[in-house]
């Protein structure tokens, strides 16, 4: 005979009892309406004249001599002394370009000890880089800086910088003056 699995058979026990819900919701019900009535109680206890109104509440005083400082707008001076001239050439077709009067250098590093300049030296120099060390006076102290560069476009130092950033190598990109 078949049978049909998707169905299952009726069984003759009726539903278990609740076992008390019911009476917890009721006592749950009970407690809570008597602690509103509590609370009802206790404003309706309070008289009328007691409770604070909005005209109890004291109103801040503005002092007479209240100065006011004016602002002081110092780009108007700023901006026309920070302006940088463009130098523009033409191409053979006409075209208008703009000429960039400095170049960019990368400082990828600055020690005390010059071996340890020599050292990150090597390190980039076989990353492909062109890169010199650099002896500076700073305070008294001799200082040996990594130099990476110069670079003629941003583009160029963009990607030596990406090049040391991929070798966990810090450093500063630097405007100098064409020569």
């Amino acid at each position: 005979m078949t049978q049909d699995f998707a169905k299952k058979p009726r069984s003759e026990t009726p539903p278990a009892p609740a076992n008390g819900n019911g009476l917890r919701w009721f006592l749950g019900g009970f407690v809570s309406g008597a602690f509103v009535a509590f609370l009802a109680s206790l404003w309706l206890l309070v008289p009328p004249d007691s409770r604070p109104t909005t005209a109890d509440i004291p109103k801040p005083t503005v002092p007479k001599e209240l100065k006011v400082d004016e602002m002081q707008w110092d780009f108007y001076e700023i901006f026309p002394k920070t302006e940088v001239p463009v130098v523009e050439e033409y191409t053979d077709s006409g075209d208008k370009i703009a000429v960039e009067n400095f170049r960019w250098i990368l400082q990828a590093g600055s020690f005390r000890d010059p071996d340890d300049a020599d050292e990150q030296r090597a390190t980039l120099i076989l990353m492909g880089l062109n890169v010199q060390t650099q002896s500076v006076k700073v305070s008294g102290d001799t200082w040996y800086r990594v130099i990476v560069g110069p670079f003629d476009s941003a583009l160029e130092r963009n990607r030596a910088q990406d090049k040391l950033a991929q070798a966990e190598i810090q450093s500063m990109a630097v405007k100098i003056p064409k020569t």
